[in-house]
């Protein structure tokens, strides 16, 4: 700026002038040095007069009403502003700093205003305190940048920002509570990019933001962490605590690995180049002896990591260890089958205890095992013929879904034939079973299955649990062996063994001779009481356990006998068969 009664800026005045304009010059007064070009010396001499305090400073671009516009201030040698304390406003938007540039320990207590600044040497920020708003929007920096241990009481916004050298976060503290508290979308990292310790009490946006070498951590955040769009070209291992991670449309071209904490995940969109590792971190992130999570919740569970989305992704190189997949829309993934499933990843599970059914089945009572939530958006809509009391149980704490957003029971079926095949391929046969229960269970209820193939899926179900239940196989089995006792005695044995004293008359003068066997001892007793006995009993019981194991008895029965016999003969071995596969299938799990 020009210097009142000179006509000139502070740097072309002659010397006795410059001396007049630096000891007009006090400690905490408004400064504006808009389109000064500073040397070394000037600058040295203009700190010593202020004693490193100023008021509002004005270091950026102008724009006169003449039309005239003032370039922002520019630093030819090292500027050293360690320790400064700026009482008003800071501003060196559009100012250039050709050499070092040092604000260690410098306190803003107005905003600061950085925007487009362009630093060409090192310029550090080291335990600096930001009391407002910091705005580095556009920023460029040729050499490393330090803001390690700084603290950000405000909004910090480095959107567009460009980092050519190191960028140091480390154990920086961003206290902004409400919304953002940091924005670094649309920034760029040449090389690493460090937020070991960092810690955001609000949201933090790296959408769009490009990390062209590592991004270290572990970095905490109390609220949500927005990576929308963020692009790793290089491989990357980061811890981070954040109870919501927004990664949709997330691209990764290099090997992954996200280690978390507390965070709902969501993944839409994203693009896996190659492995990217989704991890659930048991111990607490920490910055040497420093604990570094003492905001986030302390409620029992609340420490999982929960996926939530993964429509859109190709599932070929993602793998999940030891994740919350209760709440994960698996819909709309592409080469789900090889998706990679370790540790204890948990599921949603059936409601407990006896609900209302229909009229078939007016209690129902849900088997435990493994269920995608696609499902219970599926039991939770009452379509096909369901009333709303029978969904109760199912979707607690989420919700009633949208019927047009719903999937299809083939729809529900697909996702689970992917999963199972995926378990599978990993040896891990209890969760390919419960994935292949839910299968055979939207098979079942898809009105586009066959009408003949339902009638068996139907009975699959009822007699055995598809053959994963081996405790309703076995009932099945002695249900069905106490009814053909029962009707063996009923009508199956008779009263007496038969004879073979055979029976005729042999004509006059001979003839043909015509034999009939005397049948009266193969019926049954007359009265009702009478056939049941312990005898009776005994004998039904004989041809019953021969019939299981397809062998028989070799007991006199009645002709209605022989028929029961050989349905028996049929079904029940049947029966044990199921009841044999399902108990091999669950000591296998």
């Amino acid at each position: 700026m020009i210097v009142p009664g000179h006509g000139r800026c502070l740097r072309h005045l002659d010397e006795p002038a410059q001396h007049a304009a630096l000891a007009a010059l006090a400690p905490g007064a408004d400064v504006d040095f808009r389109g000064v070009h500073f040397t070394e010396e000037l600058w040295q001499s203009v700190t010593s007069a202020m004693e490193a305090r100023f008021g509002t400073a004005r270091f950026d671009t102008a724009r006169f009403p003449s039309g005239v516009r003032c370039s922002g201030a520019r630093f030819e040698g090292p500027a050293y502003f360690e320790g400064a304390l700026f009482e008003g406003g800071s501003h060196f938007t559009g100012a250039e700093f050709a050499d070092y540039a040092g604000f260690d320990a410098a306190v803003f207590a107005g905003p600061a205003y950085f925007r487009e600044v362009r630093f060409h040497g090192e310029v550090r920020f080291v335990v600096a305190r930001f009391a407002a708003e910091a705005f580095f929007d556009g920023v460029s920096c040729a050499s490393a940048a330090r803001f390690s241990e700084a603290t950000f009481d405000g909004v910090a916004a480095f959107t567009s920002a460009r980092f050519s050298g190191p960028a140091h976060f480390t154990e920086t503290w961003f206290r902004q509570q409400r919304n953002t508290c940091a924005d670094f979308s649309e920034a760029h990292f040449t090389r690493p990019a460090g937020f070991r310790g960092a810690r955001f009490r609000g949201r933090v946006a790296f959408a769009e933001a490009v990390f062209e070498s590592e991004w270290r951590g572990p970095v905490v955040c109390a609220d949500e962490l927005w990576m929308r769009g963020a692009v790793f070209r290089m491989p990357l291992r980061i811890g981070i605590a954040a109870l919501r991670v927004d990664m949709n449309g997330v691209r990764c071209e290099s090997t992954a690995a996200f280690q978390l904490r507390y965070a709902a995940v969501s993944l839409r969109d994203a693009v896996l180049a190659e492995p990217v590792t989704l991890s659930y971190e048991a111990m607490p992130f920490m910055a040497g002896p420093r604990q570094l999570e003492q905001e986030m919740p302390r409620e029992e569970g609340s420490v999982a990591v929960r996926l939530l989305r993964l429509s859109g992704v190709n599932a070929a190189h993602l793998v999940l260890t030891d994740v919350d997949l209760s709440r994960c829309e698996f819909s709309g993934a592409y080469n789900l089958d090889q998706i990679s499933l370790a540790g204890r990843c948990e599921y949603g599970v059936p409601p407990a205890g006896l609900r209302r059914g229909n009229a078939w089945f007016p209690l129902q009572w849900w088997s435990r095992r493994r269920v995608v939530v696609e499902e219970q958006y599926w039991r939770a809509l009452p379509v096909d013929g369901r009333t709303e009391a029978d969904t109760g149980g199912w979707l607690t704490g989420l919700g009633h879904p949208d019927p047009a957003q719903s999937p299809t029971a083939d729809d529900v079926a697909i996702v689970y034939r992917q999963l199972r095949k995926a378990l599978e391929d990993t040896k891990n046969q209890p969760g390919a079973a419960d994935f292949y229960y839910g299968e055979m269970e939207m098979r079942r209820h898809n009105k586009d299955t066959p009408p003949g193939e339902r009638s068996l899926l139907h009975a699959y179900w009822l007699l055995s649990g598809y053959g994963l239940r081996a405790s309703r196989a076995l009932w099945a089995l002695v249900c069905a062996m106490g009814v053909t006792v029962l009707l063996l005695m009923l009508f199956g044995l008779p009263a007496a063994p038969p004879t073979s004293r055979m029976t005729g008359q042999v004509p006059s003068g001979g003839g043909t001779v015509v034999l009939t066997p005397d049948l009266a001892g193969q019926s049954v007793p007359r009265h009702v009481l009478d056939r049941f006995s312990a005898a009776r009993l005994e004998r039904a019981g004989r041809v019953v356990v021969n019939s299981v194991v397809f062998r028989s008895s070799g007991q006199d029965l009645t002709q209605g006998g022989m028929w029961i016999e050989m349905v028996s003969r049929l079904g029940e071995p049947v029966l044990l068969g199921l009841a044999v596969l399902a108990a091999r299938g669950r000591v296998q799990r």
